[in-house]
């Protein structure tokens, strides 16, 4: 009996890894050639994930009852795959839109619909299946709903028609972008991280900042801003890099929840900070028609400042703790760490130079990263260990296959929503109410849109996140005159942020996990690090020049003082430490001066700036005072 359920489970082992290999080479080959149409590329991309997930179960299960149903699932995901494979053809499709969808096809939209919603609650959590059915059971029912969201209603069989049949639901815009990007930069992402450069990261951060006040709090921002950008996930992030920076945090004397919450925040931080930005800027490429180029350059400042907001806020609440820098002997050599595997940062370099210097598109350029680093893979491990990488690049078969099945799963149920918003108009209604509502006033519109993203956003995926908060919000902001590319970043913003914001603060929480601390206290802690993630939005409303597309040098330069200035002086009244402890006088100056440099007037920004002068002299004068 032993030798059959081993037998057994290495032949499903086989099959994951053939059907893993396989979509990597998929996703490679649909990047160079056109021979497969678009929906056919969405609908095999689609039912292969699924069935990695439902195989990666049955290799899983102990028991055979639930092996025996996990075994259907996949014979039955194979076959609905194989029958929408063969109905997606174009010239089927355009035979459906002239004469509508058989019974047959009606009945296998259903199916995939459930089957959509149960693969997002066994992989993802309960909050966007439920999201999915709300929207759909809003389509069924808008007729009996408030005049202020009621619809003229439609019959199943519409529905199903145009969620499953067309690409403006399911297989619309995200899994186009999980096709075309998505699943490339996950493959990326696990070729750096199985040739070495998750250690590389870490430990250069930790070199660089090992000699600050609270180095290891200042090498858990950078290292997570280097992994967070690759791996395009909060939670993920944490994991990966959480396990090596908060007990080093909590060693040096940060609390519990403020280690957990540093890691939470600068995790989540990684999916606006360029190169990559994780899988959700892709799918704003693909749905706004932006180059991604354009994208990663007008995020480059908002991110830097996120960034910079973090750090100097650990930075002052070691120097509030008494926390000291490392000593010498235990600081890792950042030259010699740097000599050693400088190598590990060149597919970051070669991707930055196809996207921004050649203006390649982001799967042409991620083909060219990937290949620079399969080359230096295959170099290394011939030179050092004499042999081919296949067992690395097995591994990364299958971690790139597993990754991408949430990421996917996520696309579709999104995909769910979009077809919905986009059949009953709901996006143009919200903005309609927005507008209502705010009487014209664009801080109000801003302040009502950053809230229904954060609501939206809470306990999902970042992709799914972003589409759901752009469907449904960015409209509004589009009709107040704002341009598209801000108007996406905005909404991006707010839904990325919702990893951080209580009660439903997933990174957090996952943080808390690690650090064993209270996970609402960690989550209110958070929230109150990443405080900058939620003035930077409105800052490049105000001040396009953040953005840097567009705008003149003058503007960049002038609206990044006014924002690092804001930033910097929100951690300080915050942190109650700026080379001595703060009274409450010199912390509620520095609030009200960042807050007066916030409001968008000349007036108020020459006050501000005045305001910092004066207070920076004091703080001077107060340091040389104390230090004699």
């Amino acid at each position: 009996m032993q030798n059959v359920l081993q037998k057994k489970n290495h032949v499903i082992h086989l099959v994951l890894f053939l059907l893993s290999a396989g979509i990597c080479l998929f996703h490679l080959f649909v990047t160079m050639n056109t021979s497969v149409s678009v929906m056919q590329s969405r609908v095999i991309h689609l039912f292969s994930l699924m069935l990695v997930w439902y195989v990666y179960k049955v290799e899983k299960e102990k028991t055979v009852g639930k092996t025996v149903l996990r075994f259907i699932m996949v014979l039955v995901i194979s076959a609905l795959g194989v029958y929408y494979l063969t109905q997606t053809t174009p010239d089927v499709i355009r035979e459906k839109g002239i004469w509508g969808i058989s019974k047959l096809d009606m009945l296998a939209g259903l199916l995939l619909l459930i089957l959509i919603l149960e693969t997002s609650r066994q992989s993802i959590g309960m909050a966007l299946p439920l999201i999915a059915v709300v929207f759909l059971a809003y389509a069924v029912f808008g007729p009996h709903l408030p005049n202020i969201i009621a619809h003229r209603g439609y019959d199943l069989e519409y529905i199903t028609s145009y969620v499953c049949w067309t690409n403006e639901g399911i297989f619309g815009t995200p899994i186009g972008a999980a096709v075309s990007f998505v699943v490339l930069y996950i493959i990326f992402g696990e070729l750096l991280d199985t040739f070495g450069a998750g250690k590389f990261f870490i430990d250069i951060a930790y070199a660089l900042t090992g000699k600050m006040r609270g180095g290891p709090a200042e090498a858990s921002v950078l290292s997570s801003a280097l992994m967070g950008s690759i791996n395009g996930s909060a939670v993920a992030n944490v994991v990966t890099t959480g396990t090596f920076t908060i007990p080093l945090m909590k060693k040096v004397g940060y609390s519990k929840d403020y280690a957990a919450a540093v890691e939470a925040v600068a995790s989540t931080g990684g999916q606006i900070l360029p190169p990559v930005m994780g899988a959700a800027a892709f799918v704003m490429a693909d749905m706004t028609g932006i180059a991604y180029s354009t994208i990663i350059l007008a995020a480059l400042i908002p991110g830097v400042l996120y960034y910079l907001s973090l750090g100097a806020a650990v930075y002052f609440e070691a120097g509030r703790l008494g926390i000291k820098p490392e000593d010498n002997a235990k600081l890792l050599n950042a030259k010699r760490i740097f000599k050693e595997g400088y190598f590990h940062l060149l597919p970051m370099v070669v991707l930055i130079i196809c996207l921004l210097g050649f203006k390649f598109s982001a799967s042409y350029s991620a083909l060219f990263a990937i290949g620079a680093i399969l080359l230096i893979g295959f170099v290394r491990t011939m030179r050092n260990e004499h042999r081919l990488p296949l067992k690395e690049l097995k591994a990364v078969a299958l971690h790139a296959a597993k990754s991408s099945v949430p990421v996917t799963i996520a696309c579709a149920s999104a995909g769910i929503v979009i077809g919905i918003v986009s059949m009953t108009g709901l996006g143009v209604r919200f903005a309609q109410i927005v507008f209502q509502l705010a009487n014209g006033n664009l801080f109000l519109m801003l302040s009502m849109t950053m809230v229904a993203c954060i609501i939206l956003g809470m306990g999902l995926p970042s992709t799914a996140a972003y589409v759901i908060a752009a469907t449904v919000a960015a409209p509004a902001l589009l009709q107040a005159g704002i341009s598209m590319l801000a108007s996406n970043l905005f909404v991006f913003y707010f839904a990325i942020i919702s990893f951080i914001t209580p009660p439903v603060a997933m990174a957090a929480y996952a943080a808390s996990g690690i650090a064993e601390s209270d996970s609402m206290k960690t989550g209110v802690k958070a929230f109150q690090l990443g405080i900058a993630g939620f003035i930077i939005p409105f800052l490049f409303i105000y001040y396009p020049g953040l953005l840097i597309v567009g705008t003149s040098v003058g503007e960049t330069l002038y609206a990044m003082v006014i924002a690092v200035c804001a930033v910097v002086l929100m951690a300080a009244s915050f942190e109650g430490w700026v080379g001595f402890n703060l009274s409450l006088y010199h912390r509620l100056y520095m609030f009200s001066t960042a807050c007066i440099l916030l409001l968008p007037y000349r007036f108020a920004d020459i006050l501000g700036l005045c305001m910092v002068a004066f207070m920076t002299l004091l703080l001077i004068i107060q340091i040389k005072k104390k230090r004699t």
